[in-house]
């Protein structure tokens, strides 16, 4: 076989343009003897293009940094046995070519490149950890060796500057390769330029994109509140505006789209984009502090119309709280304040989170920070007594008694109850759905006396406000019927229990966490009363749906398998139970 010749017919630092690929073809020409030095242009690439068809066994042609496919399909030999390579930030190549996704390097490649480049043997561990950190960017390891061998520091030490002042780092031009001219940010820098020039909303878009957390970021943030990120954005993003800005994004590597099946329902996809670590830096720096916290406060709004507000029951909801989780996270966490001007937004936002990890998490102890947080903000912006108020004072008491802080929970019930009824009236619903979190508690404390006229008014309240067949209406009756069933009080409690079920099941489906509720509560009674053959399906039933929606570790689940488990006891079927409590990691009831 014929040794191969490179022809590199694109520049380093920039994109092929005509002109280069022409002049690079007719200097491969001349290399190969197939034209003359002084020949024109135009005939002498016609030679090339047909010599390489017929005589060009052996060759490899690489067209670096095409633009796109248009640009370099004239030039190629369409037959013959020349090899073809093509590099290029395009990704509209398969009517052409196949394309082969080049990937960042793996931290051990990256701390192989390290530790050879700067013949520090002895820091392996260091070198993986700094290639973590450059996100296995061969240009940014490139830097980073340089640096260290200049300034003759370890590896681990440049790690913990770039953590401190990654922006900074990513361009000192001392350390640049010398064959490449450009650092990591001005290579990053320039290409978003010349994304601005393909749209104007991209540059924008890859800086708001890059004050969010490190995850794939859902365009339908973009798409559904462009209003919050100023008219000139809103403008840009409109109509097929928001896929043409990730298209010129693209075009230069900046972003890749991703397509992100639901982790619970593959069915389910959400489009996004996700960017590099080091080009998220390069693009927060193109703002200053007043422009990126005002980006902030737009992003603050923007993932706060985009949350589903409704996420503590409805698990239609949670495959999209699943894809915003982290990125309302990043933005309303911590103890930091929010930003200014999007307090209530951000109050909003964390009872949405906390919400989320209540009802569809189960996960009470990540829940409670967010809930104290949303408290302070609204007691302090809209006082102690607004109904908003008062939703956050029941949130929180809803997760205090759910880890066992009865006193503390019955504090913040009566709270807002008292709240409720002053701002809104005693015969409102929210006021009903703070007479039945303060029932339910006094009927944990024992105070059974105290409970049931709270119970009775809520229902009252409910049934007159909403109807007899709303959700709200439902829960009052499953409160009461729970009450009365506890008490002993069978017959009384049975017909409400079943009422709530019917509605249940008709508002919100067969396979609801809330039908499964009724039905495990409704299981519950038969128990009691002794009907273990009709309760025991009626526990499996609540178990199915609950594993199904919520998943076999959330604290429901194991409720609803610790009745099973019992039931199954209770009708001797003693090898059945072992296996299920097995299965769900619960103990045996003492």
């Amino acid at each position: 076989m014929r040794t191969a010749i490179v022809a590199n017919t694109g520049r380093p630092g920039g994109a092929q343009t005509e002109t280069t690929l022409r002049a690079d073809l007719v200097g491969l020409g001349t290399r190969l003897g197939w034209v003359g030095a002084e020949d024109k242009e135009e005939p002498a690439i016609r030679v090339v293009i047909e010599r390489l068809r017929d005589e060009g066994d052996g060759l490899l042609l690489i067209f670096d940094n095409a633009p796109d496919a248009d640009a370099i399909r004239s030039y190629l030999p369409v037959r013959g046995g020349a090899h073809v390579l093509v590099t290029s930030n395009s990704h509209n190549w398969r009517g052409l070519a196949a394309p082969v996704a080049i990937r960042v390097w793996p931290k051990e490649v990256g701390a192989d490149y390290l530790i050879a480049r700067t013949g520090r043997e002895d820091e392996r561990q260091a070198a993986e950890a700094l290639s973590e950190a450059l996100g296995g960017l061969p240009l940014a390891h490139e830097q980073a060796a340089a640096y260290c061998e200049r300034l003759e520091i370890p590896l681990e030490a440049y790690r913990r500057r770039f953590e401190d002042a990654p922006a900074e780092l990513l361009n000192t031009e001392r350390d640049a390769p010398a064959d490449y001219r450009l650092t990591v940010a001005k290579a990053f820098a320039l290409a978003i330029e010349e994304a601005a020039k393909l749209h104007p909303a991209a540059e924008p878009l890859i800086v708001h994109a890059a004050l969010l957390a490190p995850e794939p970021i859902p365009l339908f943030l973009f798409a559904e509140a462009p209003e919050e990120f100023g008219e000139s954005l809103a403008s840009a993003l409109a109509s097929d505006g928001l896929d043409e800005a990730v298209a010129a994004l693209r075009a230069f590597a900046l972003v890749e789209r991703e397509t992100i099946p639901d982790e619970r329902d593959p069915t389910i996809t959400t489009e996004t984009i996700r960017l590099h670590r080091l080009v998220r830096q390069v693009a927060a720096a193109r703002r200053n502090a007043e422009a990126r916290e005002e980006m902030r406060r737009a992003l603050v709004r923007a993932v706060a119309v985009a949350f589903p507000q409704y996420v503590y029951d409805d698990p239609n909801t949670w495959p999209r709280a699943r894809r915003l989780d982290a990125l309302a996270l990043g933005l309303v966490a911590g103890d930091a304040s929010p930003p200014t001007g999007t307090e209530l937004q951000a109050a909003a936002l964390m009872g949405y989170l906390e919400s989320y990890r209540d009802g569809a998490l189960g996960n009470y102890a990540q829940a409670q920070p967010l809930a104290e947080r949303a408290l302070a903000i609204r007691e302090k912006v809209l006082g102690p007594e607004h109904p908003e108020t008062a939703t956050s004072l029941n949130n929180l008491g809803i997760l205090l008694k759910k880890q066992g802080d009865l006193a503390g929970a019955r504090s913040l019930y009566e709270r807002a109850l008292a709240a409720t009824e002053k701002a809104l009236g005693p015969d409102h619903p929210d006021t009903a759905n703070s007479l039945n979190n303060l029932a339910n508690l006094l009927q944990e404390q024992g105070d059974l006396a105290g409970a049931r006229p709270l119970l009775e008014r809520a229902l009252a309240i409910c049934e007159k406000t909403l109807g007899t067949d709303h959700p709200h209406t439902s829960v009052c009756l499953n409160n009461l019927g729970i009450f009365l069933m506890e008490r002993g009080d069978f017959a009384e409690a049975q017909p409400l229990l079943k009422r709530a079920l019917v509605i249940r099941e008709k508002v919100f489906g067969s396979d609801h966490p809330g039908t499964a509720t009724s039905v495990n509560n409704l299981g519950s009674l038969l128990a009691k009363q002794g009907d273990l053959d009709g309760a025991q399906p009626l526990f499996e039933r609540a178990l199915a749906i609950r594993e199904q929606v919520l998943g076999s570790e959330h604290p429901l689940t194991k409720i609803s398998a610790r009745n099973t488990a019992n039931g199954l006891d209770a009708l001797g079927r003693v090898d059945e139970a072992t296996a299920l409590r097995t299965r769900y990691d619960i103990e045996p009831d003492r």
